[in-house]
Formats: C-alpha cells, structure tokens, sequence
C-alpha cells in the first residue's frame, strides 16, 4: 500500500461547531495534523531547541539534521497545527536493526521495518494539556497503515519511561548509545500484526477508521482533560483540608469552653 492509503490519519480535525460546508474559504483548520517538509525544519527546531537544552544540554536533532530527515523521509514526521501554527511534532525515520547504535542518529535505513522515532516535543504554550500523548498516540496509529512498519523505537532518558509506557511502549533495556554524561533506555512499540486493517484501508479507503480515529481523539482529550482537573481539584482539596481542620478545631473548643461548667466560688 502506498502513502496516500494512509493520509485520511493526517486528515485535518474540523471543529464540531463548524460544518465542512459551511467554513469559509483560504480559512486554516483549528487542529491539523500532516507530515513535516523541510519549510517547517526552523519552528521545529526552535522548539526541540527551548524543549530539551535546558533540560539535557543538548538537542536530540540539530538543525541540519532535522531537515536532512525532512528531505530524506518527512513521511515519517507527524506535525500538529493549531490555526496554521506548529504546537508539537514527531520527526523518525527507518531503522534495520534489532537494536539502536550510533548510526540510528544520523541515518535513515529506507530498507528497514523499524521506525526509529529521534523526538517528540511540544511548544511551551501548549505544555500540560496532554498534547504530547494525543500526537503520540495519532503517530502509532498512521505507522499501522504503512505496510513495511513492523515496530516503534526510541530511546529517552530514564524519568522519561513512565510517559511512554503510558503510549504503550515497552523496556527493551539500557541504550547502547551515550551522550557526553547522558545515558538512555531503549523502548520499543510492536506495530506488526495489524495486515488485516491495512488489507481494508486498500479496500475501503479509511474513511469508517478516520471516523473513528476522530472520535477516539476527542474521547483521549476528554479522558487527558478530566484527569486533569481532577488533579487540580485534588490539590485544592489537599489545601482545603488543613484550613477545615483548623476550623473544626476552634469550634470544637469554643464548644467545650460553652459546656464546661464554671468553678464554684470557695
């Protein structure tokens, strides 16, 4: 199957309050998602740059690395679009090997069934609304309809694990590749076992699975966004507590001192 069988998973998302027919023209979608092109190589590397050098030190792609990958194989990058603007992206690129070496970094291997994945980051504005797993989630769901993709790689620092284990990912072991005093975790997303729906979306198109895609995006932001508040809500409760505590206390000893009976005059 070829690329195009796969696009309906970068199909823009239109917003419900607004039909198809009805949106103005030259207007830009409220959320797209579409593969990167070597016009977008400066947003993204300016917000991998402010995403990970004042955490790491260092980049995971360089300027001229990303734009080598965008030429190379930007079918492989994934970008999330709010009113024409990059929020957060995905850029990876083929591997042929069991495990990640140096030349993972820097290479793309177009022979190969692994999807080495070198980045996900999301602009600062955009931070802590759960867009990073959404775009994950979307990714792995497109590397399903590519018919050569057997599985999802990538190596990340150990605080890190967590965040993918929550996509799916799972330990395959310490990474062999260092960077300066930086060690990683390699892990690892089985994508084989999917020809089925592939067979259909060279069948029917995508258009029942790009509805669905749809749905199943907006019920993972609604489940990402009631997770969140009720976060907040626990630690406003959690602030709460101490305040009713100490009210319940001066009431219950403003009680006692009413009961307590007065000493009798000697």
């Amino acid at each position: 199957m070829s690329l195009v069988g796969a696009l309906p998973f970068l199909k823009p998302r239109l917003s419900p309050s607004v039909s198809p027919g009805r949106q103005r023209r030259h207007t830009l979608p409220a959320s797209e998602f579409r593969p990167l092109n070597t016009q977008d190589a400066i947003s993204v590397f300016e917000i991998e740059k402010e995403a990970f050098i004042s955490v790491s030190g260092d980049c995971p792609l360089h300027l001229d690395e990303v734009r080598h990958f965008l030429t190379l194989c930007p079918e492989l990058s994934m970008g999330w679009f709010e009113e024409g603007r990059l929020v957060a992206f995905i850029i990876g690129s083929q591997w042929d090997q069991d495990r990640l070496t140096l030349d993972a970094l820097t290479l793309h291997k177009p022979k190969g069934s692994t999807v080495h994945i070198h980045v996900l980051a999301v602009h600062r504005t955009f931070r802590q609304q759960g867009k990073g797993p959404i775009l994950m989630w979307r990714y792995l769901q497109y590397l399903r309809c590519l018919p050569y993709v057997r599985r999802a790689v990538l190596m990340c620092e150990d605080f890190l694990v967590p965040f993918y284990q929550k996509s799916g990912f799972k330990v395959q072991g310490r990474c062999s590749i260092t960077v300066a005093s930086l060690t990683f975790t390699e892990m690892q997303y089985p994508v084989r076992g999917h020809a089925l729906m592939r067979r259909n979306s060279e069948a029917i198109g995508f258009p029942q699975n790009v509805l669905l895609l749809e749905e199943q995006t907006q019920r993972l932001e609604s489940v990402l966004l009631l997770e969140e508040q009720t976060q907040r809500l626990e630690s406003v409760l959690l602030l709460e507590e101490p305040i009713q505590r100490s009210e319940s206390a001066l009431l219950l000893e403003e009680q006692t001192q009413r009961t307590e009976p007065e000493p009798a005059d000697v």
